[in-house]
């Protein structure tokens, strides 16, 4: 397992469990192997697979600290690791003082040859995320195009500062502002904003689409249920960009994509179609 990704956002209804689910599914039809762990006992990734679970297995292997329980699924090149109400209780049956460490050692006894394993978290700094904070190199914040979505970044912010002294390795590699209206200024604004605070690392933009609302109730992700859809191809830019911050190596057909907005025609969304160029231009 060469690199763990946390996808990490306190506040709810960002796209969070959204982006782990498609980043997955668009790193799995680029050919890498990946296994995604749901650490949301409201289970939202796997259902989004088409996996329904209790998670008995997953708290049975945390409490003995043994491999976690791997499910095949439908989409090519992903494996994950399912989880469900049962999860709940996790954050009172373990609360000792290694307890934040316990997904950290059940990743370690799970053999696999996965490239990248992607934790989805729950939107609250609890157990099920501080574990995945540890467990991980890499951070990726899904945010909401909105005012509040800039104070919610301060929050994950100050949580992997208190991090850092047992997990050094760890640091923020993408924000991914979600959601995004192309013919809403504010959002250009708010995007700036992303800029100047985090210079470097503001990803491709995810705008909002009716397909990607739609594919979670059809267990599948948007690549599947709605190949040609600008959901889909958000999330294919997306996640290429992400590999070559992780990996500093651009993927072939990167800088091809960097142009999937040339069909539009108007001022609002040529500004999307700049912005998502300027992603690679910058690099």
């Amino acid at each position: 397992m060469k690199q763990v990704i946390s996808v990490v956002n306190l506040k709810g209804g960002v796209g969070k469990t959204t982006t782990a689910v498609n980043l997955a599914a668009c790193w799995g039809e680029m050919g890498k192997k990946v296994l995604l762990v749901d650490m949301d006992p409201q289970g939202g990734a796997s259902l989004s697979v088409g996996i329904m679970n209790g998670g008995n297995e997953f708290l049975d292997a945390l409490e003995g600290k043994t491999a976690l329980p791997v499910y095949s699924t439908d989409v090519p090149g992903v494996d994950l690791v399912p989880s469900g109400s049962a999860m709940e209780t996790a954050n009172t049956l373990f609360t000792g003082e290694n307890s934040s460490e316990l997904l950290f050692h059940c990743l370690g006894q799970t053999r696999g040859d996965w490239d990248l394993v992607i934790i989805d978290c729950p939107p609250s700094m609890g157990f099920h995320t501080m574990n995945a904070l540890m467990s991980c190199q890499h951070v990726i914040v899904p945010v909401e195009a909105s005012f509040l979505g800039l104070n919610g970044l301060k929050q994950i912010t100050s949580a992997l500062e208190s991090v850092k002294p047992q997990n050094p390795d760890i640091k923020i590699e993408a924000i991914i502002p979600c959601r995004a209206h192309r013919r809403r200024r504010i959002h250009w604004e708010i995007m700036d904003t992303l800029k100047e605070l985090f210079p470097g690392k503001i990803s491709p933009i995810i705008r909002e689409n009716v397909s990607l609302a739609e594919a979670p109730g059809k267990g599948k992700p948007v690549i599947m249920s709605a190949r040609i859809s600008k959901g889909a191809d958000d999330y294919r830019l997306a996640s290429m960009w992400i590999d070559e911050q992780i990996n500093g190596t651009p993927e072939p057909s990167a800088h091809r994509f960097s142009n999937i907005f040339s069909e539009d025609t108007s001022t609002p969304d040529n500004g999307f179609q700049n912005y998502q160029a300027s992603s690679f231009a910058e690099r």
